[in-house]
């Protein structure tokens, strides 16, 4: 079972203007993987993202209880549609998960459909249903008696009989009589058993059905969750509860621990303590204190004490009674006590052990018997920036630690990150979301989920795109620029640096906003125009605008390869070029080496006889509204 997507409404600035949903991609031949990348500016809610999902599923360190903070604009809602909302779709359900007691009946059309709402903060965690998107369902031989009993059963055919026989006997119950409170539980019990014998009407949102609130922490994924700048000392510390640390060692005791011989011996240990508690094996010293405290209670009330054991699951907190260590130059110390950065790494190693685990063992392992399939829980990581105190290279380690957990069947990764080492246009495109603000504070999240290199071209565009990325590691740098320029080669990059120096020499006055402009805007190289015309194509997708600066190489606007380019981005207005080439149009020279350094060196020595074409070049650069607004077009008329 995996999270197909999840749908986000109205928590922060997040789906209030239109309903905000994050898709998974599909584990497939190509490299994709259950790996998604939410990237965007700071403070635009990449964090507030992962803390909805948080807020929806148990046992994580997010309050179940929202404060008025979580609702947009602070607002409390004062109608359905203000209403915050948290909706997960599941579906590639395996066998096991099909006849898991607590999912079979909540499938419909080969999904489960929850979702939470919250009408209003401080509500209560009980005071929020899980709904279930499910068919309302009835067995008809009963549906219009009110009283279900062994007269009226005596009635039903043989098969329905027999499931009425069997649940009585489960149950206890003795009168032959299903109560109401027990009759939704019955036509659970005969559609996990035989359902042929229910029936199906409308389908429809139904709030906890039989229970199922009380089930949910048993079949929702478990979070690991890990922070960016949280303490970190807190989240390496595995003796601290929900902490990063905390969390995956506990799956890592109960893969590496949980069949060993001590383990084993502990259980049978602990099922033989549970005898002293059992009637007929009741030790005495128990029977002693029952009666005790029973004479005590009957003395203010007609009540007597029962005194009981429930056997406690081993694994669960074995780790919290475990510390890890930090060894250097023989001193032994807490990981709270190094730098973040060791701490990042101690992360860093407890996932890449996570990740060797998953990849060591396959789904499908069966019980003792060989009979029947072990039904096992997933793991769901919310990481918020993992590069953050990582140097590259183990920035791309962490990377890939994560794509290879993610790849499990029984494991998904949901990320933040300002770092270009998590995004793949080549092979995890669909894994990307860019989140973007609109002009009403909103923000909205852009994901393209089909397959974006497709056609007869395809194998070809797919590794142009891995050439540049591989070439060119800011290439990236675009998904986080307000304004994208993609020129073909390195001449123009150190160009755009010396002209904006020689302007801060001659106006050093518009100095600081200037830099401030050219930090908003992204310029990549693409060595090419057919990269150049396939980045522009990948960025499109994404809702990311760029802007195109070519050589025209002897040939018209309108010919071979610059009419290609004019026919994908559509309008002349989004490129800008030059005849035959870059420094042949504005320096009038041609030039086999060294164009970088040859350019800058002319622009910084001479630059008042280029001055014109330049900052035509320039403006295209910055964009015409920026460039006014320095107030260069001064420079022009100076000319």
């Amino acid at each position: 079972m995996r999270i197909k997507d999840f749908t986000i409404k109205n928590f922060k600035n997040l789906g209030h203007d239109e309903a905000s949903t994050i898709t998974f991609p599909r584990v497939d031949g190509e490299g994709a993987s259950d790996f998604v990348t939410i990237i965007g500016e700071n403070n635009i809610g990449k964090s507030s993202l992962l803390e909805a999902l948080k807020l929806f599923l148990p046992e994580t360190d997010t309050p179940n209880t929202p404060s008025i903070d979580m609702f947009p604009f602070k607002n409390e809602p004062t109608n359905p549609s203000m209403n915050m909302e948290v909706l997960l779709v599941f579906d590639d359900f395996n066998h096991a998960d099909r006849n898991n007691r607590f999912i079979k009946p909540y499938i419909y059309n080969n999904e489960l459909r929850i979702r939470r709402i919250w009408s209003s903060p401080n509500l209560k965690d009980s005071e929020i249903p899980f709904e279930v998107f499910i068919p309302n369902r009835y067995i008809s031989e009963l549906d219009m008696e009110r009283t279900w009993n062994t007269g009226m059963f005596n009635g039903v055919p043989t098969p329905l009989y027999n499931q009425y026989e069997s649940y009585c006997r489960e149950q206890q119950i003795t009168t032959g009589t299903i109560p109401k409170s027990k009759k939704e539980d019955f036509i659970q019990y005969v559609y996990l058993n035989n359902p042929t014998l229910v029936s199906e009407g409308e389908v429809d949102w139904m709030r906890n059905p039989n229970g199922f609130s009380s089930n949910i922490r048993s079949i929702m994924p478990k979070v690991i969750y890990v922070p960016a700048v949280k303490l970190i000392d807190e989240e390496a510390d595995a003796n601290k509860s929900k902490s990063a640390a905390n969390q995956i060692t506990s799956a890592l005791f109960e893969h590496h621990l949980n069949q060993t011989q001590e383990i084993r011996e502990f259980r049978a240990s602990l099922a033989s303590l549970k005898n002293i508690f059992n009637e007929g094996t009741r030790h005495t010293e128990v029977l002693n204190l029952e009666d005790k405290l029973s004479r005590k209670l009957k003395r203010l009330m007609d009540i007597e004490a029962n005194v009981d054991f429930d056997v406690p699951e081993v694994m669960e907190k074995l780790h919290l009674n475990s510390n890890i260590y930090l060894k250097h130059n023989d001193l032994l110390t807490l990981p709270s006590q190094q730098g973040n950065g060791v701490q990042r790494m101690l992360i860093l190693s407890l996932l890449e052990l996570m990740a060797e685990q998953l990849t060591q063992n396959t789904l499908e392992e069966v019980a003792a018997d060989a009979t029947t399939d072990v039904w096992k829980r997933s793991f769901l990581f919310l990481v918020e920036e993992p590069e953050i105190y990582l140097h590259p290279h183990l920035q791309r380690k962490m990377r890939d630690s994560l794509v290879q957990i993610s790849k499990h069947p029984l494991a998904q990764v949901v990320c933040t990150s300002h770092s270009e080492n998590f995004i793949d246009l080549a092979d995890r495109h669909q894994g990307i979301v860019v989140m973007q603000r609109d002009e009403n504070l909103s923000t909205r999240v852009r994901q393209v989920t089909e397959n974006i290199f497709n056609g007869q071209t395809a194998r070809e565009k797919r590794s142009r795109m891995r050439m540049l990325l591989n070439f060119n590691t800011t290439t990236l740098e675009a998904f986080f620029a307000k304004r994208v320029i993609l020129v073909e080669g390195d001449c123009e990059v150190a160009s755009i640096t010396a002209i904006k120096d020689k302007i801060q020499e001659l106006r050093p006055e518009i100095s600081d906003e200037l830099e401030k402009i050219l930090r908003e805007v992204s310029v990549i190289p693409c060595n090419g125009k057919l990269t150049q015309k396939a980045y522009h194509e990948v960025l499109l997708h994404f809702g990311i605008q760029s802007y195109l600066i070519h050589d025209l190489d002897n040939q018209d606007l309108n010919e071979g390869n610059n009419l290609n380019i004019i026919n994908a981005i559509g309008d002349e207005t989004f490129r800008l070029t030059h005849q035959p080439n870059f420094e042949g149009d504005i320096f009038e020279q041609e030039w086999n080496d060294d164009k970088p350094w040859k350019a800058t060196k002319l622009i910084t020595d001479d630059f008042e006889n280029y001055q014109e074409k330049l900052l035509r070049f320039f403006k295209f650069v910055i964009g015409e509204e920026k460039f006014n607004s320095l107030g260069l077009n001064t420079l022009f008329q100076a000319v």
